[in-house]
C-alpha cells in the first residue's frame, strides 16, 4: 500500500525534484511582483495570457514552484504596489490547467478563509494539478486588509493561535473519512464533511520568523520562506540552522527552507546594479515604501541614516529579497553559497518577468547545471534542440 508520504514524493516537485536548489517564481501575480517601482517595464497583474506565457516558461525549464503573494489591497503611492492582483485560489487552478510538472501553490491569510472552504478548494487544485499543490499559510500582518472583511488585527501570538487551529480542520477535512466535530476556541464545526481528499498531502509553507512564527513552521509546515537577517555566508547557514534545528529537535520534522530574490543579470556587475537603481531610484515608489515600512513596524530610526537608506533600496528592488545581480557567473555563485549554507530553494522576481525568465533560462540555468545545482531538464532540452 502506497502512504501519503510515498504518494507526495511522487507527485510534487519540491520535494521529489533532485536539484540541490530548488527555484521557484515568487509574486507574479501582483502588480509590480516585488519591486515597489513605477518604471516602464514593472510588472502588470492584470493581463492572463501574459502571465500564463511566464507560468510557462517557468514550467517548460523544470522551476519546482509558483509561488503567489497574498495581497487584497495596494500599498497606496503612484503605484499602488500590490493592489491589482490575481486570487490566489482561483490562480493556482489556473496555473494547474497549463502545466505539467511545476507546484501550485495558493497563499491564504487565514483570517479571510473558513478552513472548511480552504480544504476544499486545495483538494480540488490538488486533482486539476494531478497532485502538485502547496498551501501558504499567512496570519494576516495587513490590518486595512483585515479590516477590509469586517475584523480586526488579531494580537501577534493569538494570529498563530487562531492558525493552529485553521490548519487542524483542514488536516481533518483531508483525512477524516465522513463526518467529523470540531470545537475549539474558534471553531464550532458539526458534522463537518469534505469530499473528495487530495490525491497527496499538500506541501504546507508559512513565512513565520518570529519565535513564534518559527515554532508554527515547524510544527506544521513543510517549509520556512524566509527573509535572511544577512548575506554573509557564516550569517545565512546560521540562520537556517535555526529553523531546521527546531524542527528535528522539538518535533522530529525534517524542514526545508526557501528564501526569495529579486533578480538583475548583465555582462557586468556594474550594468546589473546600473539597471537596479534606475527602477529603484530614478522610478522607486517612496511613498508604498514608507506605507509598508510603517505597517511592518519596521523601526527604521534604530538605524543609521545609511543603514535605513540601505534597508527602503532593497524593499523598494524587490521585498527585501537576497539581491542575485550581477553577471550570470556571479548569479551561479551566489547560489551555490546559498546552497552550501543549507537553502533548499529560492523564489525568483524581476521587474519585468517575461524578458527576466527568458534570460534566465538561457544564460542562468545552464552554469547551475554545470556547477552540480541542477540536473538538466529534458522538456528545456527538448524545446532548445527544437
Amino acid at each position: 500500500m502506497t502512504t501519503d508520504a510515498e504518494k507526495l514524493v511522487s507527485k510534487n516537485p519540491m520535494v521529489s525534484s533532485p536539484n540541490k536548489m530548488k527555484l521557484g517564481v515568487f509574486a507574479l501575480n501582483a502588480h509590480g511582483g516585488t519591486a515597489i517601482s513605477v518604471a516602464p517595464e514593472v510588472h502588470k497583474a492584470d493581463n492572463w495570457p501574459r502571465s500564463a506565457e511566464i507560468i510557462r516558461a517557468a514550467d517548460q525549464a523544470g522551476f519546482e514552484a509558483m509561488i503567489p503573494i497574498g495581497r487584497w489591497r495596494g500599498f497606496g503611492g503612484e503605484s499602488n504596489f500590490g493592489g491589482t492582483s490575481f486570487e490566489t485560489y482561483t490562480w493556482a487552478a489556473g496555473v494547474a490547467a497549463i502545466t505539467d510538472q511545476i507546484a501550485c501553490i495558493t497563499t491564504s491569510h487565514v483570517p479571510t478563509v473558513h478552513p472548511l472552504l480552504a480544504a476544499k478548494q486545495a483538494a480540488t487544485i490538488d486533482h486539476i494539478s494531478n497532485g502538485r499543490f502547496g498551501l501558504n499559510i499567512i496570519c494576516g500582518w495587513f490590518g486595512p486588509e483585515m479590516r477590509m472583511f469586517g475584523g480586526k488585527m488579531m494580537d501577534h501570538d493569538d494570529r498563530y493561535d487562531y492558525a493552529d487551529e485553521w490548519i487542524e480542520v483542514i488536516q481533518k477535512a483531508w483525512t477524516e473519512k465522513g463526518y467529523f466535530d470540531y470545537k475549539t476556541k474558534n471553531f464550532n464545526l458539526e458534522q463537518a464533511f469534505s469530499e473528495p481528499k487530495p490525491l497527496n498531502k499538500p506541501f504546507l509553507i508559512n513565512a513565520g520568523g518570529s519565535p513564534r512564527g518559527m515554532r508554527y513552521c515547524a510544527q506544521h509546515c513543510d517549509s520556512a520562506f524566509i527573509i535572511l537577517g544577512s548575506h554573509e555566508p557564516q550569517a545565512v547557514a546560521a540562520q537556517i540552522r535555526k529553523y531546521k534545528d527546531l524542527a528535528r529537535n522539538e518535533f522530529g520534522r525534517d524542514l526545508k527552507v526557501w528564501c526569495y530574490s529579486y533578480v538583475s543579470v548583465a555582462e557586468s556587475l556594474a550594468q546589473a546594479q546600473k539597471y537596479v537603481d534606475r527602477y529603484v531610484t530614478e522610478f522607486g515608489d517612496d511613498e508604498a515604501c514608507e506605507n509598508i515600512v510603517k505597517e511592518l513596524g519596521i523601526q527604521t530610526g534604530i538605524m543609521t541614516p545609511e543603514q535605513a537608506d540601505n534597508f527602503r533600496y532593497h524593499f523598494k528592488g524587490g521585498w527585501a529579497g537576497f539581491p542575485l545581480v550581477g553577471t550570470p557567473e556571479m548569479i551561479a555563485d551566489h547560489l551555490a553559497m546559498l546552497s552550501d549554507a543549507g537553502m533548499d530553494g529560492v523564489c525568483l522576481s524581476w521587474l519585468d518577468y517575461k524578458a527576466g525568465i527568458a534570460q534566465w533560462n538561457a544564460e542562468v540555468m545552464p552554469l547551475l547545471e554545470r556547477a552540480g545545482l541542477r540536473a538538466p531538464y529534458a522538456s528545456r532540452s527538448l524545446s532548445a534542440a527544437a
